[in-house]
């Protein structure tokens, strides 16, 4: 009796192959191989194309584009230590010349009316005027103009010198004034810095892509 080479079974007589095997066969389909995969179309290029720099996008489809972020301006740097003390000083010389002014006006208003006349020689009617002028300088001050500080330090100059032809010596007048000058100075570096500034170019700003 013959014997199936696969399982080892008997093979009956006048057959060709074993029960077994012919049991599987009839079960299990016949393995077919896959259809070959097609060959890859060649991509073709125009002549007038140039391939992409290393790190940079290529060109998008027809049709689209790529949005980029904008960005944003840096921001404005700190303003120096120096220039925010000059800031401190002018800021201290308007108040000055707002105290001042009042109290030149109390003065002359007393002295006028006749409570001080003790005081005629050093205040009177024009002590008035000077007081309303420093009071107009020192908003003018505030407002950032450096001819209204000059003003007020040629006016407290002359009234000063004023002082010394009526026999008034006074040290703390000179001291002010070299004060005053000291504010004078630090004005100066203040609209310096501002001028500086305002003729920095902006920074350039991109923007997105339609």
């Amino acid at each position: 009796m013959a014997v199936c080479k696969k399982c080892g079974c008997a093979i009956p007589l006048g057959s060709k192959r074993c029960d077994m095997c012919a049991a599987v066969s009839s079960v299990a389909p016949a393995y077919q191989p896959p259809p070959p995969l097609p060959a890859p179309t060649p991509v073709s290029f125009p002549a007038s194309y140039t391939p992409p720099a290393s790190g940079a996008l290529p060109p998008p489809p027809p049709g689209w584009s790529y949005a980029t972020t904008a960005r944003r301006a840096p921001a404005p740097a700190a303003t120096p230590v120096h220039i925010q003390k000059a800031e401190k000083e002018v800021q201290a010389a308007w108040h000055w010349l707002a105290i001042v002014g009042a109290l030149y006006i109390v003065l002359g208003g007393l002295t006028t009316f006749g409570f001080m006349d003790d005081l005629n020689g050093l205040f009177g009617g024009w002590a008035l005027a000077i007081g309303a002028t420093f009071l107009v300088l020192a908003y003018f001050v505030r407002q950032g103009s450096i001819v209204a500080l000059v003003i007020a330090v040629a006016v407290y100059a002359l009234y000063t010198i004023a002082f010394f032809a009526a026999g008034s010596f006074a040290l703390i007048r000179i001291l002010v004034l070299a004060w005053l000058l000291r504010k004078l100075y630090a004005m100066y570096l203040v609209r310096q810095h501002r001028k500086t500034q305002a003729q920095q170019p902006p920074a350039p700003d991109q923007t997105r892509a339609a």
